[in-house]
């Protein structure tokens, strides 16, 4: 009778042991279970099998310090050690079989095994918090850099504009004062001053703005057949006031009709922050070419100017915010903005862009602009 009523009990026994086994092989931990005598390898469960590569014979009995890849624990007294005064050590590398490795988060208590005393150690894979923590890392690093270019280029763009409203405040001053007794080529020489001055500013400012459309992503692509003639030789018109006063010849086959497909107002404000370049570091009674070269799919626009080119230090900054920011042959101010602003919005339009300088021998900004298919 007391047979009969302990075979219930026995079969409850072994379904709980049975559920337990399923529960210990689905776990997403690594659970591992390690003899407190020999350091060997006693049970395991099934995800040991599908992220390490290695089959259940070949982990069991082997001492535990082989499944880790580094040398932080290598023996049983450090283990234990490690149970009596602190249950976590983070970042172990679990070994794989194809000679890679798992971070894992590693926590350990004593148990009772099978009458033996034993080691429970539950091994988290950290991969994707690794990675999360060092793309915080990088994200933090970014904004900090752009922060700090921020600051500083604000901190330029007041300055040159301040700079810019002297003149014209100064300028128009004397223009003002002076206008009925001033000669004519002295009214002619401050008015094309001011209006220079004038350009100038305005560029500053729609390079800050297109700056700051770049950075919060609203800036919008809008892609067009447009001629690039025409375009070049309205950009040309609109900086035609410093070209005469430096007295610059500009070497353009405006009769060479080419098509391409990019957005107006982005090439124009590539052009234009290009040849303004140019303009600035040419010298009096110099020369700049527009060079249009079609390939297949892309045309190539090339700007040169034999001005006072660039050494190594500053190609090295060129496409950096406030990288290069010398001064041009007649004094002109800049902040560097211009030519980040241009490589920013080549690689928007899909093309690229680069340049070839020497000290003393002038620039050639080389970009590349959409054919239409």
């Amino acid at each position: 009778m007391n047979k009969l009523q302990m075979e219930p009990e026995h079969d409850e026994l072994t379904e709980d042991l049975r559920s337990f086994k399923e529960i210990f092989d689905e776990l997403l931990d690594h659970i591992m279970i390690i003899d407190g005598h020999s350091g060997k390898v006693t049970e395991i469960n099934k995800i040991w099998m599908s992220t390490t590569g290695f089959s259940r014979d070949e982990i069991l009995g082997k001492h535990f310090s082989e499944v880790f890849c580094d040398e932080q624990i290598s023996n049983l007294e450090e283990l234990e050690a490690i149970v009596t005064h602190d249950s976590v050590v983070a970042n172990r590398l679990l070994r794989k079989k194809d000679g890679t490795s798992i971070p894992v988060e590693m926590s350990l208590s004593m148990v009772n095994f099978k009458g033996q005393n034993s080691i429970l150690t539950v091994l988290r894979n950290i991969t994707e918090r690794l990675e999360s923590e060092q793309k915080i890392r990088e994200m933090n690093k970014m904004l900090g850099e752009l922060n700090t270019t921020k600051d500083k280029l604000f901190s330029v763009i007041a300055h040159d504009l301040r700079n810019q409203f002297n003149v014209l405040i100064s300028f128009s001053d004397i223009l003002l004062k002076d206008i009925n007794t001033m000669p004519e080529t002295e009214r002619f020489y401050f008015l094309s001053q001011i209006e220079s001055v004038s350009r100038t500013t305005y560029g500053l400012l729609s390079n800050l703005l297109h700056w700051a459309r770049s950075q919060t992503g609203i800036l919008v692509i809008k892609k067009e057949i447009l001629i690039v003639n025409n375009l070049i030789s309205s950009v040309c018109e609109e900086l035609n006031g410093s070209i005469i006063t430096k007295e610059l010849l500009i070497k353009f086959d405006k009769s060479q009709t080419v098509i391409v497909y990019s957005d107006e107002d982005i090439l124009r404000t590539v052009l234009r922050n290009l040849l303004s370049n140019a303009i600035k570091f040419s010298n009096r009674n110099g020369k700049i070419e527009i060079n249009l070269t079609e390939f297949e799919t892309e045309l190539e626009i090339e700007i040169k100017d034999f001005g006072t080119g660039m050494d190594e230090e500053q190609q090295k900054m060129i496409f950096q915010v406030g990288g290069v920011s010398k001064k041009g042959t007649a004094k002109e101010e800049g902040t560097g903005l211009g030519l980040t602003i241009c490589k920013e919005f080549i690689n928007k339009l899909g093309g690229r862009i680069w340049f070839k300088s020497a000290p003393g021998e002038g620039t050639s900004m080389f970009f590349t602009v959409e054919l239409p298919h």
